[in-house]
């Protein structure tokens, strides 16, 4: 065997910003389709960040089809990626229709684009209808993990709970954003929880605002991602709008959509907005779909080392 260099153009995005500095920072890694899965599981480590891998499509109607790394493993989707990818490839004139097809690990799936008044891109990224664990933690397991009071959860407004409308994370209502914002988790026993009830994350939240236009904050703790805190997730905004619906929290669960506005990052000073979709029909919840903006920041090449056969 040989060893040959190759050359990969990466775009670094920034996707869900409330600031300049807030938003999860996403490289998309070009011309992947030479790259094994340990070759892309190395780069996203050397990033230390989610990153997305654009391959040629394998199915007929597919346009795109992405990969998912963090540092430490492969995931079967992840939201923000998706959606800097997509603002990538239409900035860029890759991609010249408003709705594409995308093969991710979990199947196809639809982003659509629209530009706003402002000439900003939007774009939606469709999920599953969500399912809901009925085999879950204990508030005082949760309350461990988290390092807090059994007290601080509050369990009036909806219970622990995984669910998934891609990968499943566990919702933990606590009362108050000063909860929210200090929580000092046991990262290994929270990790070994997450084991147990075959969930991917915690994903603790705090009601800000119910009427006219709900607001949430929220925090979300990966499961050995390399990394413990995501200042922006998709996956999870999406399962968290669900759980939302589900429970009636802020309204009774009629037709048509309902739509949440989605804080994370704040704690970690990258603060990040997300919007999550929920569609109502005879009383369930029969699409998701995420909402969010992405920005290009810089374009660069990276070099890697590729083994070949002689």
């Amino acid at each position: 065997m040989n060893m040959k260099k190759i050359i990969l153009p990466v775009t670094q995005t920034r996707v869900f910003s409330a600031s300049p500095d807030g938003g999860n920072p996403c490289p998309i890694v070009f011309n992947a389709d030479q790259l094994t899965s340990q070759e892309m599981c190395t780069i996203a480590a050397q990033f230390m960040q989610e990153t997305v891998f654009v391959c040629s499509p394998q199915n007929d109607g597919s346009d795109v089809r992405l990969r998912y790394f963090v540092p430490n493993h492969e995931m079967e989707m992840c939201v923000h990626a998706t959606v800097g990818c997509i603002t990538v490839l239409i900035q860029k004139g890759f991609l010249n229709k408003t709705t594409v097809q995308i093969e991710t690990p979990l199947g196809i799936i639809s982003a659509h684009s629209e530009t706003t008044s402002d000439n900003l891109l939007n774009i939606i990224v469709g999920q599953f209808p969500p399912r809901l664990s009925q085999d879950n933690p204990s508030v005082s397991q949760v309350a461990k993990a988290l390092g807090i009071n059994v007290s601080d959860i509050d369990i009036t407004v909806g219970p622990v709970q995984s669910v998934s409308t891609s990968r499943a994370k566990l919702m933990v209502p606590l009362k108050d954003s000063e909860i929210l914002n200090s929580l000092n988790p046991d990262f290994e026993y929270l990790w070994e929880i997450c084991d147990q009830y075959d969930t991917t994350g915690f994903y603790p939240f705090t009601i800000e605002q119910r009427e006219d236009r709900p607001i949430v904050s929220a925090r979300q703790f990966p499961k050995r991602a390399g990394y413990n805190e995501d200042p922006a997730t998709g996956v999870a905004a999406c399962a968290l709008g669900s759980y939302l619906v589900e429970h009636q929290i802020f309204k009774e669960k009629e037709p048509g959509w309902h739509k949440v506005q989605i804080n994370q990052g704040f704690s970690m000073n990258k603060p990040s907005v997300i919007y999550a979709e929920s569609f109502v029909q005879d009383s369930e919840i029969i699409k998701t779909q995420i909402r969010g903006q992405a920005v290009i920041e810089s374009d660069k090449t990276i070099m890697v080392d590729k083994t070949v056969q002689n």
